[in-house]
């Protein structure tokens, strides 16, 4: 009798889905996903004042769509809550610009004499910026500066009464009214002459589920890369890594872990960090032969996958070879 031969799963990992080489040293610097077939990623260019590239994924295929983005603006930041409401934030250092696509178009929504880097989207009527200015909320026809939102720089929201943020050592939760805030400065590493304490990323996953990362900010390699977790009542450090540097975002795996992207020191390697079983462990992410780094993370709504958004160099030579790379992480 005939048997059928057993077939091995690929093993998951991350692996490059998009390259581009436009001249002037592109790089992808934010994404987001509402599902395995549709995200959108946005470039710039880091030489000369280009305007940025919208690409939006549409099935399997990522094409390059019309964008409204200004000369020397870069977009730091996206979000979406779904196909038709999907968000980017622009800044050119000294102001932003919320811009939302319908499903159709883009429309600028509202600009700010700030340098923000960050949006959680609710729906079309409920989205949250943050950065140098502190805390703005869209309620579908005007933006308002939240007067308690000061010095909160990133944050992520699950309803529109429980919105978390951080700035400096310090969680704040939006309860729908107001901003209180939390320190969490005695679980972070201690401040010395060369290095400062700071959180730098948020992500609720329910009310009695909500991670934070932060570093030491040591001077030159920056890091230790922190963990902090709250249960719903306490806030704990759960884990602290030495060899890593300064988490850039942070991102459910879908599996009950979470990713990490972390950069030792300014303009040095980059290291895709993920928690799961209780601890942080570094997992490789491809470069075919050059030197990878990504900005930005988003994972990919009901599912264990996510995609991440950067560049790729010759390893000794970041001016040279560089191109776009948009990843995927598929399980």
């Amino acid at each position: 009798s005939a048997s059928a031969a057993h077939v091995q799963a690929p093993a998951a990992s991350w692996k490059i889905v998009k390259t581009t080489h436009l001249s002037g040293a592109p790089t992808f610097t934010a994404v987001t996903a509402t599902g395995r077939g549709n995200a959108w990623a946005f470039e710039g260019l880091q030489a000369g004042t280009s305007r940025p590239i919208a690409w939006h994924l549409s099935g399997s295929t990522w094409t390059r769509e019309s964008f409204p983005g200004k000369a020397d603006e870069t977009v730091w930041a996206a979000g979406s809550s779904s196909a038709t409401d999907v968000w980017a934030v622009t800044s050119t250092g000294s102001r932003s610009r919320a811009l939302r696509w319908n499903g159709s178009s883009w429309t600028v929504t509202g600009s700010f004499h700030a340098n923000d880097q960050a949006v959680t989207v609710l729906s079309s009527h409920d989205v949250w910026v943050f950065g140098s200015s502190g805390a703005w909320h869209y309620n579908g026809h005007h933006w308002l500066r939240s007067a308690s939102g000061h010095g909160l720089i990133s944050g992520s929201a699950r309803s529109h009464d429980s919105v978390w943020a951080v700035g400096g050592t310090g969680v704040a939760h939006w309860n729908g009214h107001t901003w209180s805030r939390t320190s969490v400065a005695s679980l972070l590493p201690p401040d010395t002459v060369l290095s400062h304490s700071g959180l730098t990323g948020i992500y609720a996953q329910s009310a009695k589920n909500v991670w934070a990362i932060g570093t030491g900010g040591r001077e030159d390699e920056g890091g230790p890369t922190v963990l902090l977790h709250y249960n719903g009542h306490n806030w704990a450090r759960v884990a602290l890594d030495a060899s890593s540097g300064d988490p850039e975002q942070v991102i459910p795996d879908g599996s009950g872990g979470l990713w990490i992207p972390s950069r030792i020191g300014a303009g040095g390697a980059f290291q895709m960090l993920r928690y799961s079983g209780g601890h942080l462990h570094i997992v490789a992410v491809p470069g075919g032969g050059l030197r990878l780094n990504v900005f930005a993370v988003a994972a990919i709504p009901h599912t264990a996958s996510a995609f991440a958004a950067g560049d790729k160099h010759r390893f000794r030579n970041p001016g040279l070879g560089i191109a776009g790379v948009i990843l995927e992480y598929e399980r």
